[in-house]
């Protein structure tokens, strides 16, 4: 039996109802307190996978979310108010990591336990290389105040932060059974994203 199976009710322990998710009874709205054990997928009951049906996402987000809602715990008591103020605080960061591209590629890869962007800062040297290259042109462009410039380069930057993020799809749709190479590449891919975003964010505000 899984630790899932073991620490998650499959039917609610008040009213004896199927569990439809793992943190609330959809029939007497009992909460229960995240399991370990279970991870954003599984709280909004999708698939492991990198490719998710973003409509289905937002459908299962708000069938939990409206059965937790701290509303309708102001007068069930203190310790329910807290619990439910907390797994919305929970489904809403889960809704926010799966819902984007690299966030959620990032969060597969942890769970496959690939590298985290703490154990693992690096980047390709010719990332940094561009990346040097590229701040220099825009703050010449910047201190000139050549708007043509600086919307050239917005676009080259766009351009390349599409091409790396096609690269990060390709690599999160292996997971879990990316190789530690393959791994290694994604974290490396989705450090570098941070470099561009910077970037991006440099220029519009130039």
């Amino acid at each position: 039996m899984s630790d899932r199976a073991c620490s998650v009710p499959q039917k609610c322990l008040a009213c004896d109802a199927e569990l439809r998710s793992p943190i609330v009874c959809q029939d007497c709205h009992k909460l229960y307190p995240i399991p370990k054990s279970v991870d954003y997928f599984e709280l909004l009951g999708l698939d492991h996978r990198y490719d998710i049906d973003l409509s289905r996402l937002d459908d299962r987000f708000l069938s939990v979310s409206r059965h937790i809602h701290p509303d309708y715990f102001t007068n069930a008591g203190e310790e329910m108010g807290h619990l439910s103020t907390r797994l919305s605080a929970e489904i809403n960061e889960a809704l926010k990591v799966l819902k984007d591209p690299v966030l959620r590629a990032g969060y597969m890869l942890e769970l496959s336990g690939g590298p985290s962007a703490s154990d693992d800062r690096s980047v390709p040297p010719e990332i940094l290389s561009e990346s040097v290259m590229l701040r220099e042109e825009i703050e010449q462009a910047t201190a000139d105040g050549d708007g043509k410039s600086l919307d050239s380069l917005r676009k080259r930057v766009e351009e390349r932060g599409s091409q790396l993020l096609s690269r990060i799809r390709e690599l999160a749709k292996q997971l879990p059974n990316a190789s530690d190479d393959e791994k290694s590449s994604l974290r490396q891919a989705l450090n570098s994203m941070k470099y561009y975003n910077n970037m991006l964010d440099l220029l519009w505000n130039s």
